[in-house]
């Protein structure tokens, strides 16, 4: 479900702790969907990969791309997926990609430290635009992966207002785009060093 409504949005506004789906590498992709799947076949999930991969086009493509707005905590730059040389890579392209004029990549620092002092976990909202009449063509959605339970869509309008209050909680204490491509290019020059 969370898929088709990914493809129909025109914007993406995405709180995450690891780096999201549309913006990971193929090699920090197969760590993540490996550990998860730990029972799938590499059949399986060389599958599962190609699927993610191919949904990236949303954000890349020429025409209407995705507008995407990424709100990434700093754990992500030190929480080590598949090695130090598929954190340096990812790190690496998730600093290009964000030269994109569809693409927003703002870390949100430790020494922010929380937004509404409580840990309010991963969440995306799912803004689907407006017609030629400048009405919404569908209410925005509100999701929150499930992790090993069921994911979560909060449809309600003053629900998706409050997850729109906390983005910009969020966003008012993060570095800029410029600051956060300079920590990103930073922190993956360390992973080089050190391996």
């Amino acid at each position: 479900m969370y898929i088709g409504l990914e493809a129909s949005a025109w914007r993406l506004i995405v709180y995450h702790e690891q780096v999201p789906g549309l913006l990971q590498t193929r090699d920090y992709a197969r760590s993540l969907i490996g550990a998860f799947y730990r029972d799938g076949t590499r059949d399986d999930i060389d599958r599962r990969v190609e699927l993610r991969m191919k949904r990236q086009h949303i954000v890349t493509r020429k025409s209407a791309p995705l507008e995407l707005q990424v709100l990434l905590h700093e754990s992500a730059l030190h929480r080590v997926i598949g090695g130090r040389m598929v954190m340096a890579e990812q790190l690496r392209h998730l600093a290009e990609i964000s030269k994109l004029p569809n693409v927003t990549v703002r870390i949100n620092p430790y020494r922010a430290g929380m937004a509404w002092g409580i840990l309010h976990g991963q969440f995306v909202i799912l803004d689907f635009g407006v017609d030629s009449k400048g009405r919404p063509v569908e209410p925005p959605v509100v999701y929150l992966e499930g992790g090993p339970s069921s994911d979560v869509y909060l449809e309600k309008a003053g629900e998706v207002r409050r997850y729109d209050e906390l983005a910009s909680t969020i966003r008012g204490t993060s570095l800029t785009e410029t600051e956060s491509r300079n920590l990103l290019r930073q922190a993956a020059r360390e992973y080089d060093h050190d391996h």
